[in-house]
Protein backbone atom coordinates (compact mmCIF):
# COMPACT_ATOMS: atom_id res chain seq x y z
CA UNK A 1 0.00 0.00 0.00
CA UNK A 2 1.39 3.42 -0.95
CA UNK A 3 2.07 6.09 1.66
CA UNK A 4 -0.93 8.23 0.72
CA UNK A 5 -3.25 5.20 0.81
CA UNK A 6 -2.15 4.45 4.37
CA UNK A 7 -2.91 8.02 5.45
CA UNK A 8 -6.29 7.94 3.69
CA UNK A 9 -7.29 4.68 5.35
CA UNK A 10 -6.37 6.12 8.75
CA UNK A 11 -8.30 9.27 7.87
CA UNK A 12 -11.45 7.33 7.01
CA UNK A 13 -11.36 5.62 10.42
CA UNK A 14 -11.13 8.94 12.23
CA UNK A 15 -13.82 10.53 10.09
CA UNK A 16 -16.31 7.78 10.85
CA UNK A 17 -15.44 7.78 14.56
CA UNK A 18 -15.96 11.55 14.72
CA UNK A 19 -19.35 11.18 13.03
CA UNK A 20 -20.41 8.70 15.71
CA UNK A 21 -18.93 10.86 18.45
CA UNK A 22 -20.97 13.85 17.27
CA UNK A 23 -24.13 11.75 17.67
CA UNK A 24 -23.18 10.65 21.18
CA UNK A 25 -22.21 14.08 22.55
CA UNK A 26 -25.16 15.49 24.45
CA UNK A 27 -25.82 16.94 27.94
CA UNK A 28 -25.46 14.29 30.63
CA UNK A 29 -23.63 11.78 28.42
CA UNK A 30 -20.79 9.72 29.91
CA UNK A 31 -17.36 10.86 28.77
CA UNK A 32 -15.98 7.34 29.30
CA UNK A 33 -18.73 5.69 27.24
CA UNK A 34 -18.28 8.13 24.36
CA UNK A 35 -14.51 7.65 24.25
CA UNK A 36 -14.66 3.88 24.50
CA UNK A 37 -17.20 3.67 21.66
CA UNK A 38 -15.28 5.93 19.26
CA UNK A 39 -12.00 4.18 20.11
CA UNK A 40 -13.64 0.83 19.30
CA UNK A 41 -14.67 2.18 15.88
CA UNK A 42 -11.07 3.27 15.24
CA UNK A 43 -9.79 -0.19 16.23
CA UNK A 44 -12.18 -1.87 13.78
CA UNK A 45 -11.24 0.37 10.84
CA UNK A 46 -7.49 0.87 11.34
CA UNK A 47 -4.49 -0.47 13.24
CA UNK A 48 -5.72 1.35 16.36
CA UNK A 49 -5.84 4.77 18.00
CA UNK A 50 -2.86 7.05 17.40
CA UNK A 51 -3.62 8.55 20.81
CA UNK A 52 -6.43 8.30 23.39
CA UNK A 53 -9.77 9.96 22.71
CA UNK A 54 -9.57 13.58 23.91
CA UNK A 55 -12.93 14.90 25.11
CA UNK A 56 -12.41 18.37 26.54
CA UNK A 57 -15.21 20.65 27.73
CA UNK A 58 -15.54 24.43 28.09
CA UNK A 59 -12.24 25.98 29.14
CA UNK A 60 -10.48 22.61 28.88
CA UNK A 61 -8.57 22.98 25.61
CA UNK A 62 -7.03 19.52 25.23
CA UNK A 63 -5.68 16.32 26.79
CA UNK A 64 -8.66 15.23 28.89
CA UNK A 65 -9.14 11.53 28.34
CA UNK A 66 -11.21 9.46 30.76
CA UNK A 67 -9.74 7.11 33.34
CA UNK A 68 -11.17 3.66 34.17
CA UNK A 69 -14.61 3.96 35.81
CA UNK A 70 -14.60 7.71 35.08
CA UNK A 71 -17.89 9.23 36.30
CA UNK A 72 -17.55 12.53 34.43
CA UNK A 73 -20.70 13.58 32.54
CA UNK A 74 -21.08 16.28 29.95
CA UNK A 75 -22.68 19.48 31.31
CA UNK A 76 -25.84 21.15 30.04
CA UNK A 77 -23.94 24.01 28.38
CA UNK A 78 -20.60 24.59 26.70
CA UNK A 79 -18.39 23.53 23.81
CA UNK A 80 -17.06 19.97 23.63
CA UNK A 81 -13.87 19.29 21.67
CA UNK A 82 -13.59 15.73 20.34
CA UNK A 83 -10.04 15.07 19.13
CA UNK A 84 -9.30 11.63 17.67
CA UNK A 85 -6.37 9.89 16.03
CA UNK A 86 -5.89 6.60 14.22
CA UNK A 87 -2.99 4.97 12.46
CA UNK A 88 -2.35 2.43 9.72
CA UNK A 89 1.18 1.03 9.85
CA UNK A 90 2.09 4.08 11.93
CA UNK A 91 0.72 6.60 9.42
CA UNK A 92 -1.44 8.90 11.49
CA UNK A 93 -4.72 10.70 10.98
CA UNK A 94 -5.51 13.43 13.51
CA UNK A 95 -8.79 15.33 13.39
CA UNK A 96 -11.06 17.24 15.77
CA UNK A 97 -14.50 18.81 15.88
CA UNK A 98 -16.33 21.10 18.28
CA UNK A 99 -19.87 20.29 19.34
CA UNK A 100 -22.21 22.72 21.12
CA UNK A 101 -24.21 21.48 24.09
CA UNK A 102 -26.62 24.44 24.04
CA UNK A 103 -27.86 27.13 21.65
CA UNK A 104 -25.58 29.95 22.84
CA UNK A 105 -25.07 32.29 19.90
CA UNK A 106 -21.65 33.38 21.21
CA UNK A 107 -20.37 29.81 21.45
CA UNK A 108 -21.73 29.12 17.98
CA UNK A 109 -19.90 32.14 16.58
CA UNK A 110 -16.67 31.04 18.28
CA UNK A 111 -16.90 27.53 16.84
CA UNK A 112 -17.75 28.89 13.38
CA UNK A 113 -14.79 31.30 13.51
CA UNK A 114 -12.33 28.48 14.29
CA UNK A 115 -13.86 26.17 11.68
CA UNK A 116 -13.60 28.92 9.06
CA UNK A 117 -9.96 29.52 10.09
CA UNK A 118 -9.24 25.84 9.42
CA UNK A 119 -10.91 26.00 5.99
CA UNK A 120 -8.95 29.10 5.00
CA UNK A 121 -5.71 27.47 6.16
CA UNK A 122 -6.48 24.38 4.07
CA UNK A 123 -7.23 26.56 1.04
CA UNK A 124 -3.86 28.27 1.41
CA UNK A 125 -1.82 25.14 2.08
CA UNK A 126 0.41 24.00 -0.79
CA UNK A 127 3.81 22.35 -1.28
CA UNK A 128 6.74 24.34 0.14
CA UNK A 129 4.50 26.95 1.81
CA UNK A 130 6.14 28.40 4.95
CA UNK A 131 4.17 27.29 7.99
CA UNK A 132 4.24 30.89 9.22
CA UNK A 133 1.82 31.74 6.40
CA UNK A 134 -0.68 29.29 7.85
CA UNK A 135 -0.34 30.92 11.26
CA UNK A 136 -1.00 34.35 9.75
CA UNK A 137 -4.12 33.04 7.97
CA UNK A 138 -5.54 31.39 11.09
CA UNK A 139 -4.77 34.40 13.27
CA UNK A 140 -6.56 36.83 10.94
CA UNK A 141 -9.58 34.57 10.44
CA UNK A 142 -10.22 34.14 14.17
CA UNK A 143 -9.45 37.73 15.20
CA UNK A 144 -11.65 39.14 12.44
CA UNK A 145 -14.62 37.45 14.15
CA UNK A 146 -13.82 39.01 17.52
CA UNK A 147 -12.05 36.07 19.17
CA UNK A 148 -8.44 35.13 19.97
CA UNK A 149 -6.37 32.28 18.58
CA UNK A 150 -4.62 30.26 21.27
CA UNK A 151 -1.01 31.20 20.71
CA UNK A 152 0.70 28.32 22.50
CA UNK A 153 -1.26 25.56 20.77
CA UNK A 154 -1.12 24.66 17.11
CA UNK A 155 -0.69 22.11 14.39
CA UNK A 156 2.23 19.76 13.95
CA UNK A 157 4.08 17.47 11.63
CA UNK A 158 3.23 13.76 11.66
CA UNK A 159 5.78 10.98 11.23
CA UNK A 160 5.48 7.17 11.44
CA UNK A 161 4.36 6.36 15.00
CA UNK A 162 5.08 9.95 16.10
CA UNK A 163 2.17 12.39 16.59
CA UNK A 164 4.41 15.46 16.98
CA UNK A 165 7.36 15.12 14.61
CA UNK A 166 9.07 18.34 15.73
CA UNK A 167 7.54 20.60 13.08
CA UNK A 168 5.14 23.18 14.55
CA UNK A 169 2.35 24.91 12.62
CA UNK A 170 1.39 28.06 14.51
CA UNK A 171 -2.03 29.63 14.99
CA UNK A 172 -0.52 33.13 15.15
CA UNK A 173 2.10 34.98 13.07
CA UNK A 174 5.39 33.39 14.09
CA UNK A 175 8.69 33.07 12.28
CA UNK A 176 9.49 29.39 12.08
CA UNK A 177 11.99 27.69 9.73
CA UNK A 178 9.56 25.03 8.47
CA UNK A 179 7.81 24.59 5.13
CA UNK A 180 5.25 22.03 4.01
CA UNK A 181 7.38 19.28 2.47
CA UNK A 182 6.28 16.94 -0.31
CA UNK A 183 5.64 13.40 0.94
CA UNK A 184 4.97 14.54 4.51
CA UNK A 185 1.77 14.73 6.58
CA UNK A 186 0.69 17.53 8.89
CA UNK A 187 -2.14 18.27 11.30
CA UNK A 188 -3.56 21.78 10.93
CA UNK A 189 -5.23 22.58 14.22
CA UNK A 190 -6.65 26.02 15.03
CA UNK A 191 -7.91 26.74 18.54
CA UNK A 192 -9.86 29.89 19.39
CA UNK A 193 -11.18 31.40 22.60
CA UNK A 194 -12.99 34.32 24.18
CA UNK A 195 -10.44 34.20 27.02
CA UNK A 196 -6.77 35.13 27.39
CA UNK A 197 -5.53 33.44 24.22
CA UNK A 198 -3.13 30.96 25.80
CA UNK A 199 -3.30 27.75 27.83
CA UNK A 200 -1.68 26.58 31.04
CA UNK A 201 -1.12 23.06 32.35
CA UNK A 202 -3.60 21.64 34.82
CA UNK A 203 -2.86 19.04 37.49
CA UNK A 204 -4.67 16.12 35.86
CA UNK A 205 -2.65 13.71 33.70
CA UNK A 206 -4.46 10.92 31.85
CA UNK A 207 -2.25 10.50 28.74
CA UNK A 208 1.35 9.26 28.44
CA UNK A 209 3.77 8.09 25.76
CA UNK A 210 7.06 6.26 25.64
CA UNK A 211 9.95 8.73 25.51
CA UNK A 212 11.61 8.28 22.10
CA UNK A 213 14.97 9.60 23.39
CA UNK A 214 15.19 9.16 27.16
CA UNK A 215 18.01 10.96 29.01
CA UNK A 216 21.30 9.13 29.28
CA UNK A 217 21.26 6.75 32.22
CA UNK A 218 17.47 6.96 32.70
CA UNK A 219 16.93 3.27 32.02
CA UNK A 220 19.49 2.28 34.63
CA UNK A 221 17.37 4.07 37.26
CA UNK A 222 14.26 2.08 36.33
CA UNK A 223 12.99 -0.64 38.66
CA UNK A 224 12.34 -4.13 37.34
CA UNK A 225 8.59 -3.45 37.37
CA UNK A 226 9.14 -0.24 35.39
CA UNK A 227 11.31 -2.07 32.84
CA UNK A 228 8.57 -4.69 32.46
CA UNK A 229 5.98 -1.95 31.89
CA UNK A 230 8.23 -0.20 29.37
CA UNK A 231 8.50 -3.41 27.36
CA UNK A 232 4.71 -3.76 27.25
CA UNK A 233 4.24 -0.09 26.27
CA UNK A 234 6.76 -0.42 23.46
CA UNK A 235 5.18 -3.64 22.20
CA UNK A 236 1.61 -2.28 22.23
CA UNK A 237 1.99 1.41 21.36
CA UNK A 238 5.57 2.06 20.22
CA UNK A 239 5.98 5.85 20.65
CA UNK A 240 2.27 6.66 20.26
CA UNK A 241 0.45 8.26 23.22
CA UNK A 242 -1.67 5.87 25.26
CA UNK A 243 -4.23 5.84 28.05
CA UNK A 244 -3.64 3.93 31.29
CA UNK A 245 -7.15 2.54 30.60
CA UNK A 246 -5.47 0.39 27.97
CA UNK A 247 -3.07 -1.20 30.49
CA UNK A 248 -5.29 -2.19 33.40
CA UNK A 249 -4.78 -5.83 32.42
CA UNK A 250 -1.14 -5.35 33.47
CA UNK A 251 -1.53 -3.46 36.77
CA UNK A 252 -4.47 -1.94 38.67
CA UNK A 253 -5.11 1.64 37.57
CA UNK A 254 -3.96 3.38 40.75
CA UNK A 255 -0.64 1.53 40.79
CA UNK A 256 -0.25 2.05 37.05
CA UNK A 257 -0.76 5.80 37.29
CA UNK A 258 1.68 6.13 40.17
CA UNK A 259 4.30 4.15 38.24
CA UNK A 260 3.82 6.23 35.09
CA UNK A 261 4.16 9.52 36.98
CA UNK A 262 7.41 8.29 38.57
CA UNK A 263 8.64 7.11 35.17
CA UNK A 264 7.84 10.52 33.69
CA UNK A 265 10.06 12.17 36.34
CA UNK A 266 12.88 9.79 35.33
CA UNK A 267 12.42 10.69 31.65
CA UNK A 268 11.30 7.21 30.63
CA UNK A 269 7.82 8.32 29.51
CA UNK A 270 6.25 11.66 28.63
CA UNK A 271 3.18 12.88 30.52
CA UNK A 272 0.59 15.16 28.92
CA UNK A 273 -1.23 17.28 31.52
CA UNK A 274 -4.68 18.61 30.73
CA UNK A 275 -4.44 22.05 29.06
CA UNK A 276 -6.70 24.83 30.37
CA UNK A 277 -7.50 28.27 28.97
CA UNK A 278 -5.65 30.71 31.23
CA UNK A 279 -8.70 32.87 32.04
CA UNK A 280 -11.21 30.04 31.79
CA UNK A 281 -12.50 31.26 28.44
CA UNK A 282 -14.49 28.94 26.22
CA UNK A 283 -12.33 27.06 23.70
CA UNK A 284 -13.24 25.77 20.23
CA UNK A 285 -11.04 23.48 18.12
CA UNK A 286 -11.23 22.16 14.57
CA UNK A 287 -8.56 20.03 12.91
CA UNK A 288 -7.73 18.10 9.75
CA UNK A 289 -4.72 16.13 8.57
CA UNK A 290 -3.15 16.87 5.18
CA UNK A 291 -0.71 14.95 3.00
CA UNK A 292 1.49 17.05 0.71
CA UNK A 293 1.90 15.94 -2.91
CA UNK A 294 3.96 17.53 -5.69
CA UNK A 295 0.84 19.07 -7.22
CA UNK A 296 -1.05 20.07 -4.05
CA UNK A 297 -2.42 18.73 -0.80
CA UNK A 298 -4.86 15.98 0.09
CA UNK A 299 -7.04 16.38 3.19
CA UNK A 300 -6.89 12.81 4.46
CA UNK A 301 -9.55 13.25 7.17
CA UNK A 302 -12.19 15.03 5.05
Amino acid sequence: MEELELYLKAGEAVRRALERGRELIRPGASVLEICEEVESIIRKLSDGPAFPCNLSVGYEAAHYSPIPEDTKKLPDKGIVKLDLGSHVQGRIADSAISVLLDDSRKRERLSEAVKEALEKALERAKPHLPVSAIGTTINYAIKSKGFKPIRNLGGHGLAPYIVHSGVSIPNVPERLPYRLEVGKAYAIEPFGTDGAGYVVEGKIVTIFSLHPRPPRGALSKATEEEKHLLEIIEERFKTLPFSPRWLVDVYPYQKLHEMLMKMAKKGLVIDYPILLEARKGEVAQWEHTIFVKEDGIVVTTR
